[in-house]
């Protein structure tokens, strides 16, 4: 693998890594803490993402003031830093802390990124960082549910994950700088706000991206407290979803690479996702529940890739710009999107709320079936 590959994995692991780390120990968390479910899902996902829009918001500006490469080294740092707060902390005020810190860094990587790679590698090297986001979530959650299981105690996860974070921080050092993102007077907002093309690729992203962060928070719950499966077994599942995933991605930028239309990569692979979700919540043993999350897991990663290019395509002066604002509204829904699931889960009504995420996703898959590529301008 070149370095520059290596240098995608790395960052989009270890970046992705703080959206599932809390998912597998909310009940540790919850009981050290004396916090209902509702407040440890701001945690886990409300806090995280919250701030991980404002990274997403921040990241052109930040990109075109110290170049793609150095925002990168920020996005790593504050993951570290943020993990590091977390594992140390000894009230509630602190973990929030450290919480914001990662989000910050989280959003500066999912803009970065992807930039990045694409400058550097092409489609092929964004569903390479595409799939090291989805392994980070994944790796997250399984470990953290693995060291559950060993009886290690959760702080340990969290230094785990800083140090998962600081690990493109070494190949990023003597890195060539030059590439950046350069700001020409903006604009692309106005011209989103009356383009159905805008609304269409963000209804995707709200299913691949939204739907799979709200999951890597409540999955494990929902299977081993509504399903019955047993803790470790939920925990592997919730590792095989953005494992797949992880794997499913850079499939995906391969065959977009290879001229596979984005009917089928963002029209009709969402509709795998969605049947998966719609059999999770109507069968709840664990064969079905295997079937399930894989078919869920390659229906939400397929498209990333011929997403992000096309995000790119709407306004290629300023590429940052669409692939801030679709990350920014996929990462800014499970802010809501994950406490209200907490609420509902707690209440006995999980299989109304994946029955609800299969019917958005089946709905998004739908509104993308005919291509969105081409610029804004033109």
């Amino acid at each position: 693998m070149s370095r520059g590959s290596l240098i995608v994995l790395l960052l989009g692991t270890g970046a992705a890594w703080n959206a599932g780390n809390v998912g597998s120990v909310i009940g540790e968390v919850s009981r050290e803490f004396d916090l209902s479910l509702a407040t440890v899902g701001l945690l886990s996902g409300t806090l995280l993402l919250g701030f991980a829009v404002l990274g997403t918001v921040l990241a052109p500006r930040v990109g075109e003031a110290i170049g793609v490469v150095r925002t990168m080294v920020v996005a790593a740092g504050l993951c570290v830093v943020g993990n590091l707060v977390f594992a140390v902390a000894p009230d509630f005020a602190a973990l929030s802390a450290g919480r914001a810190l990662a989000g910050c860094g989280l959003g500066l990587a999912a803009v970065a990124g992807p930039i990045y790679a694409r400058a550097t590698g092409g489609v092929r090297r964004v569903g390479l960082f595409g799939a090291a986001f989805q392994l980070g979530i994944a790796g997250g959650l399984g470990f953290g549910a693995i060291l559950t299981d060993l009886g290690a105690d959760w702080r340990l996860g969290f230094l785990l994950s800083a140090a998962v974070a600081a690990s493109p921080l070494p190949l990023l050092a003597g890195v060539d700088s030059r590439v950046s993102v350069e700001r020409r007077g903006g604009g692309f907002l106005r011209l989103a706000l009356r383009s159905s093309r805008v609304l269409r690729l963000t209804a995707l992203f709200l299913a691949i991206f939204a739907v799979p962060l709200t999951l890597g928070s409540w999955l494990v719950h929902y299977l081993s407290v509504d399903s019955g499966l047993s803790a470790g077994f939920a925990g592997a599942l919730g590792f095989v979803l953005f494992g797949v995933s992880a794997w499913a991605r850079e499939i995906g930028g391969g065959l977009a690479s290879r001229g596979v239309g984005a009917m089928y990569l963002a029209g009709l692979a969402p509709l795998l996702a969605a049947a998966g979700l719609a059999a999770l919540a109507l069968d709840d043993s664990a064969a079905v529940a295997t079937v399930a999350v894989v078919a869920a897991g390659v229906g939400f990663a397929l498209p990333y890739g011929t997403g992000i290019v096309e995000a790119q395509k709407l306004f290629p002066r300023e590429p940052a710009e669409p692939v801030a604002f679709v990350t920014m509204i996929g990462s800014a829904a499970p802010v809501a999107l994950v406490p209200v699931m907490g609420s509902l889960l707690g209440a006995g009504d999980g299989e109304a709320v994946f029955l609800a995420l299969a019917a958005f996703v089946l709905l998004a898959g739908i509104l993308n079936l005919r291509p969105v590529e081409g610029s804004l301008e033109g």
